[in-house]
């Protein structure tokens, strides 16, 4: 017979072979392993708030390639039009530097005193 049924049968109770204290250390470290993976997870580099920070740069940046494309798409029109017509270049000869015609005749309007420039801007692209 074995050591086991010899302990029950005086009436003892038999001892496992296994430890209870090696399953509390072995769920400790297991624990501390599962935390250890779950920082890597949220917080350490490469985690998931790298992931949304990136996720947010990139969003603000194909934002701005949006409106860079935007405002080059009418430059190119802009060049476009002043390379086909003369319209378009006599237009923005006026507007720019004032220019007139042979036949046209040159007003000057002058604000009177007090007023703010903003509004002496504004009599004169009303005028045009």
């Amino acid at each position: 017979m074995t050591l086991r049924a010899d302990l029950l049968r005086a009436g003892q109770r038999a001892r496992s072979r296994y430890n209870p204290s090696m399953y509390r250390i072995a769920v400790i470290a297991l624990v501390v392993v599962f935390v250890g993976l779950q920082y890597r997870l949220w917080v350490a580099d490469g985690g998931w708030s790298e992931v949304h920070r990136l996720s947010q740069q990139r969003a603000e940046l194909e934002a701005r390639n949006a409106r860079a494309s935007n405002r080059n798409a009418a430059l190119q029109a802009e060049i476009d039009d002043l390379k086909s017509g003369e319209q378009a270049t006599e237009g923005r000869a006026r507007s720019d530097i004032g220019m007139i015609r042979k036949d046209e005749s040159f007003f000057l309007t002058v604000a009177p005193p007090g007023r703010n420039e903003t509004s002496a801007e504004k009599d004169r692209q009303a005028a045009r």
